[in-house]
């Protein structure tokens, strides 16, 4: 029973990325078994998927941060860095030109089908 237990536990902590998609195929299939078998696991996934849902709709309401927030961050990152003297190794690093690029990491259904922009060294 112990065991059983703790599987149910490992499994219950899957359930948010198993709703997001990112988890590994043998992991979801696992997942996908024991809320097949598991009625109270079922009921629970269903709790994820509804926050969710919230979380992703609350982000989507505020918005995103004009071109204009971007630069003025990154212009704050560059005084602090060039207050702060580079080590040998960072410095041939910080010393080329920065762009803006989309992030190609975060899966666009989880933000409405809008780009990431992230700060890109190239």
């Amino acid at each position: 029973m112990i065991k059983e237990d703790a599987e149910r536990w490992r499994i219950e902590f899957l359930l948010p990325w198993y709703a997001a998609g990112t988890l590994s195929r043998s992991e979801a299939d696992c997942v996908e078994k024991a809320l097949a078998d598991d009625l109270e696991l079922a009921r629970r996934y269903a709790l994820v998927l509804k926050e969710l849902a919230e979380t992703i709709s609350l982000n989507e309401a505020l918005g995103e941060p004009s071109a204009s927030v971007a630069e003025t961050l990154f212009a704050a990152i560059d005084a602090e860095e060039a207050r702060t003297p580079p080590s040998a190794a960072a410095s041939s690093v910080c010393a080329e030109r920065r762009t803006l690029a989309p992030a190609p990491a975060w899966p666009r259904s989880l933000n409405g089908g809008r780009p990431h922009i992230r700060r890109a060294v190239g």
